[in-house]
């Protein structure tokens, strides 16, 4: 990915969706340290989207909406801080990256769904991630079953499912269908002013499902499905570190 590339070149390469307002100003304030957190409450008070998300991130416990012990904007941002509004800012584009790309390469569309809603993966599975560093730090790590992972590399592949036996073919789509979503990503926090630059992805098989966050960071779990296929989406980011 090239470390240069603007949100609005990768959106003309890759046939991305226009970023939502309410995203690209997310990003612009919590470029700066001294944002207003009444002005960044005004912006996702506006989009339902992110205040479902921003709800879910605070009440991480939670099963539904109904066990929220935190039910503001406010409060959220009071409890959360700046490190929340971040990981939703990012995981924005991150989102419209994947959407786009099931849609151009497999032709599905895969839709957004609540993580809690759905059956969780168990046992061994495909485990992508990515390292990122500079005034942002932090990670994406893409999960999904190896046999989702076997669909997706042959629709991209252009061969039969039953063909694909090379585990090396399937973790290389994995890995590049990471390196497009965090590209976008990136290209966002750069247009702010948010310098990052990213670590070649790491893709293997593992049982182990555990999360690890930054120190001070916050995190944002996602989850997308179609058909046979179910992918989780976990970011952390912990902002304004310089490597």
């Amino acid at each position: 990915m090239n470390d240069g590339a603007s949100y609005l070149e990768l959106s003309r390469r890759y046939g991305f969706a226009p970023k939502p307002e309410s995203a690209s100003r997310l990003t612009q304030l919590v470029s700066r340290q001294d944002a207003d957190l009444d002005e960044i409450a005004k912006v996702i008070n506006k989009d339902p989207s992110l205040r479902a998300r921003l709800l879910r991130v605070a009440n991480p416990e939670a099963e539904n909406e109904a066990e929220y012990a935190i039910e503001t904007v406010e409060d959220a941002l009071m409890r959360s801080g700046m490190g929340c509004v971040l990981v939703l800012a990012m995981s924005t584009p991150l989102a419209l990256a994947l959407t786009k790309t099931f849609q151009t390469m497999l032709s599905l569309k895969i839709a957004a769904v609540d993580p809690r809603e759905i059956k969780p993966l168990t046992g061994e599975h495909l485990l992508c991630n990515i390292d990122f560093s500079g005034k942002v730090v932090g990670h994406v790590l893409l999960r999904m079953s190896y046999e989702a992972g076997r669909l997706i590399a042959a629709g991209i592949l252009g061969a039969g499912v039953e063909e694909l036996n090379d585990p090396n073919e399937i973790r290389d789509v994995a890995g590049e269908l990471l390196n497009i979503m965090t590209g976008n990503f990136k290209s966002n926090l750069c247009d702010a002013g948010l310098e990052c630059k990213l670590a070649p992805p790491e893709v293997r098989t593992t049982s182990d499902f555990s999360s690890v966050t930054r120190r001070a960071g916050s995190i944002e779990r996602m989850a997308f499905t179609t058909g046979n296929i179910q992918i989780f989406v976990e970011v952390t980011a912990n902002p304004w570190h310089d490597d």
